[in-house]
């Protein structure tokens, strides 16, 4: 039976999460922390001779910055272990 004027339910759910500012103020503290430790570990690598260590500090601060400040699974990865850790009895 199909009734007159009708509107099919052909709908679609998405869900979306705002950050607050003490998140982003975390993932800026951390991207702070891994390209730190990145260009200390770059510059440590003794075969990197000079414009190839550049290139790939480059490169690994390219993913480490899309990771942090792009990636969904990564941020939320990362609120999970804050929240794992913060929640925890002592």
């Amino acid at each position: 039976m199909k009734i007159e004027g009708s509107i099919p339910a052909t709908g679609k759910l998405t869900t979306r999460v705002v950050r607050g500012q003490n998140s982003w103020s975390y993932f800026y503290v951390g991207l702070g922390f891994a390209l730190s430790i990145e260009g200390t570990l770059v510059s440590m690598a003794t075969p990197l001779a000079f414009p190839s260590n550049i290139a790939t500090y480059l490169a690994v601060g390219a993913i480490t910055i899309h990771l942090f400040l792009f990636n969904r699974w990564f941020q939320n990865k990362l609120i999970s272990w804050k929240a794992s850790y913060e929640g925890k009895a002592r």
